[in-house]
């Protein structure tokens, strides 16, 4: 068993499977997803895990350099996105889901508290 970090498998492969550039996304659970893009819903009832709470348990396990959201995104959700921040519509967002190595589906039921980020490099 592991020590520490992430101990969702499936969540634990997708992000060892990133390379640079590569991009993935930290969902509400209304957020449609293309159907070819791979959920790991972490979801269990409206509420549980928050956005936050998924949020902080990646950001020792990836390196990020860059994100995407949409307007009317949260204050609150986008403070917790510390690297440079793209605003596209609602639309488009939901369009560049499509190129998305993976989706992390979460309880947050905050309207538009989603983000895509793009994977950087640890050297």
């Amino acid at each position: 068993m592991k020590k520490s970090g992430l101990l969702n498998p499936d969540l634990c492969y997708a992000i060892a499977r990133l390379g640079h550039t590569d991009t993935w996304a930290v969902a509400d659970c209304g957020l449609p997803i293309p159907e070819h893009v791979e959920i790991i819903d972490l979801a269990l009832v409206f509420g549980i895990p928050t956005f936050e709470q998924v949020l902080n348990a990646l950001k020792p396990e990836v390196v990020v350099e860059g994100a995407v959201i949409a307007e009317g995104t949260p204050e609150r959700i986008r403070e917790m996105v510390d690297t440079d921040v793209e605003v596209v519509t609602h639309e488009e967002l939901k369009a560049q889901l499509a190129e998305c190595a993976f989706v992390i589906r979460t309880g947050e039921t905050t309207a538009y508290a989603n983000v895509i980020f793009k994977s950087g490099v640890a050297f």
